[in-house]
C-alpha cells in the first residue's frame, strides 16, 4: 500500500514536469513566429542596440519552465524506475545541461538587457559574445551543448519505458530526442554559425514538435500508471 502511495505522488510530479515541458515549448515557439519587434540578422552592436525591446527577453523566461519541467520529469522517473542506474545517470547529465542554459538564459534576461540600457562603444564585443541574435556567439555554443546534455538525459532515462504500447511509443520519443539533441550540439561544435540558418530553424521547429510530443506522451504513460496506483489502493 505504501508503495502505491509513492507510485500515485511520483506520477503526479511526472505529471506537473511534463506541463512545465509544454509550456516551455509552445510559448517560445510561438513568440518566434508572432512576436513583434523582431531583431534584423546581425549586423553588429550598434543595430542590436538599436533595435532591441525588452519583450524580446520574454521567450527566455518560459525556457525557464522547459528546463525545470524536464529536471522534474526525470525526477520522478527516477524515484518510479526499479532499476535506477540509468536514470540517476539521465538526471545527473539532465542537471549539467540545465544549468548551461540557464545560465545562458540568465544573461539573456538580466545582463545582455543592461548592457543595452548602458551601451557605449565600449560594450559592443560584449554583446557580440553574448547576444543569441549573432549566431556565433558564445550563448549559441552554450545552448545547444546544453540541450545536448539535456538530450543525452533523456536517452538514458528512455530506460524507463516497456516495449509496448505507448510506453515503447515514450522511449522512441526520448531515444529520438537524444539522438536529435546530441547532433545538434555536435554540429554546433563543427558550425557554430549554422544555428541561425534554414537547417538551423527547420532543427528547432523539429526539436520543439518533438519534445512537446515527448511531454505528453509521458504525462500519458504517468496518468495510466497513476491510474492502476489508484485502482490498487
Amino acid at each position: 500500500m505504501k508503495g502505491t502511495t509513492h507510485h500515485f505522488h511520483f506520477c503526479r510530479l511526472g505529471i506537473i514536469g511534463a506541463v512545465f515541458v509544454i509550456l516551455g515549448t509552445i510559448f517560445p515557439f510561438l513568440f518566434a513566429i508572432f512576436l513583434q519587434p523582431k531583431q534584423p540578422a546581425w549586423q553588429g552592436a550598434a543595430v542590436f542596440v538599436a533595435h532591441y525591446s525588452k519583450i524580446q527577453s520574454l521567450p527566455f523566461y518560459f525556457g525557464f519552465f522547459l528546463l525545470g519541467g524536464s529536471l522534474i520529469l526525470l525526477t520522478a522517473i527516477l524515484l518510479l524506475s526499479k532499476a535506477k542506474f540509468y536514470p540517476l545517470l539521465g538526471l545527473v547529465f539532465g542537471m549539467v545541461g540545465a544549468a548551461v542554459v540557464s545560465l545562458n538564459y540568465i544573461i539573456q534576461t538580466t545582463f545582455v538587457p543592461a548592457v543595452v540600457a548602458h551601451y557605449t562603444e565600449q560594450h559592443a564585443v560584449i554583446l557580440e559574445t553574448f547576444s543569441m541574435v549573432n549566431p556565433t556567439s558564445f550563448a549559441w555554443a552554450a545552448e545547444m551543448w546544453g540541450y545536448g546534455f539535456l538530450g543525452l538525459a533523456t536517452w538514458l532515462a528512455a530506460s524507463f519505458f516497456g516495449n509496448r504500447g505507448i510506453e515503447k511509443t515514450a522511449k522512441v520519443l526520448f531515444i529520438s530526442n537524444g539522438g536529435l539533441s546530441i547532433a545538434g550540439a555536435l554540429v554546433t561544435a563543427l558550425e557554430l554559425g549554422w544555428v541561425l540558418t534554414v537547417p538551423g530553424y527547420i532543427s528547432f521547429g523539429v526539436w520543439n514538435v518533438l519534445y512537446t510530443i515527448l511531454a505528453v506522451t509521458a504525462m500519458r504513460v504517468f496518468i495510466l500508471i497513476k491510474d492502476d496506483s489508484a485502482a490498487e489502493s
